[in-house]
């Protein structure tokens, strides 16, 4: 797409959206690490050595948008458009994230221009198409724009998504009294898998509309995920009950700490004090890389937690002495899975989801009832 101009700002020159190239890669690399997320524990992403890869897979059709300032990117959005079941139907929708501007440009006129860009992006698509972003909780810049100042979309709060962290420590035991076992996926059960998708995603909003030659591509496009990735949880009588993949995203995605609050500098310090006897990797010093796992495609139907539990304490488990301090699982707070997280020390981080349309204001009550479906993974 040719450069658009999307905003004039009084006086000043006009600011333009331009569709980022292979030739933006190492400047957008530059520009996520310099955006850092600030909190107890501030962190810094690392997009190397392909800034576009993890926009390759949010969904069939991507683009990402930039603002120049001296012929280099200064500020991005990405916009996607995916296939998801809402309200139990195949449902095509958008998806807007990694808003990014650098620290020294920000003012309103960049990041307006890139939220229209999206907007323009989204109104693109057929009427009444909803589309989604998330918002870290406790971003209150982000907060403020999300009820349309400047003509900005307007967006409605939909759920909150909480980011399990689940520290690698003492061996857990297994449920007593389960029949359950846990696996490897192999490729022949490729189909016993999306079976189960097919009962399970219906009944959660956003879940991605999967077949098994779509998840076969998915996963071959997936740095870092194989089929082994993936963990099932058969029943007694070999039926499949429940499965998710953990995603070692090191090879194009990094967390790397910029800073650790008083506390958690303590918290550190306890940590790293027993990690060798537990297993787990030590939490690294300032700079350093995070090493964790997510979890992707949770699939355990709703009225079943103490499935997905056995999948993460099998999961905690196998990754002792692996090399990780922890993986994250993300759930709707609402979700009854949730219950299959109690009692695991997991540390929570919360994210808010919300919708906007070109159909606009979005009625909350559209998407409530069903739990959110969202992959942190592709945050």
């Amino acid at each position: 797409m040719s450069a658009t101009v999307v905003q004039r700002a009084g006086n000043s020159s006009e600011c333009v959206v331009r569709e980022a190239n292979a030739a933006d890669n190492r400047a957008l690399i530059a520009l996520a690490a310099a955006c850092p997320m600030r909190g107890d524990l501030s962190l810094r992403i690392d997009r190397g050595p392909d800034f576009f890869a993890l926009n390759r897979l949010e969904g069939e059709r991507w683009r990402v948008g930039v603002v120049d300032r001296e012929e280099l990117p200064v500020g991005c959005v990405a916009f996607s458009e995916r296939r998801v079941y809402l309200n139990g139907k195949p449902t095509l929708t958008g998806y807007a994230g990694d808003l990014k501007v650098h620290p020294a440009h920000r003012d309103s006129r960049v990041a307006d221009a890139l939220s229209l860009f999206a907007g323009a992006m989204g109104a693109g698509l057929p009427t009444g198409t909803p589309t989604l972003i998330t918002v870290l909780a406790g971003n209150r810049a982000m907060e403020r724009r999300l009820s349309g100042p400047r003509g900005l979309p307007r967006f409605t709060h939909i759920a909150t998504v909480r980011s399990h962290a689940v520290s690698i420590l003492w061996r857990r035991r297994p449920l007593p009294g389960s029949r359950l076992v846990i696996q490897r996926a192999q490729w022949r059960d490729l189909n016993d898998m999306i079976s189960l998708w097919r009962r399970v995603a219906p009944v959660r909003q956003f879940a991605p509309v999967l077949d098994a030659s779509g998840l076969c591509d998915w996963i071959g496009g997936a740095p870092g995920l194989a089929i082994s990735s993936y963990l099932l949880a058969r029943g007694g009588d070999g039926k499949l009950v429940g499965f998710f993949a953990l995603w070692d995203q090191r090879s194009f995605k990094q967390m790397r700490v910029e800073s650790y609050s008083p506390r958690l500098a303590v918290t550190r310090r306890c940590f790293n004090a027993i990690a060798p006897l537990m297993g787990a990797e030590k939490l690294p010093r300032e700079g350093g890389a995070l090493r964790f796992l997510t979890a992707l495609h949770v699939c355990v139907p709703r009225e079943h937690p103490e499935i997905l539990r056995a999948l993460v304490i099998e999961a905690h488990n196998a990754l002792r002495h692996k090399g990780y301090s922890f993986f994250n699982v993300g759930l709707d707070v609402l979700d009854p899975l949730t219950a299959g997280m109690g009692g695991l020390l997991a540390q929570p981080t919360d994210v808010n989801a919300f919708v906007t349309s070109s159909r606009a204001p979005v009625d909350a009550a559209e998407f409530a009832g069903r739990p959110l479906h969202y992959e942190i993974a592709l945050v």
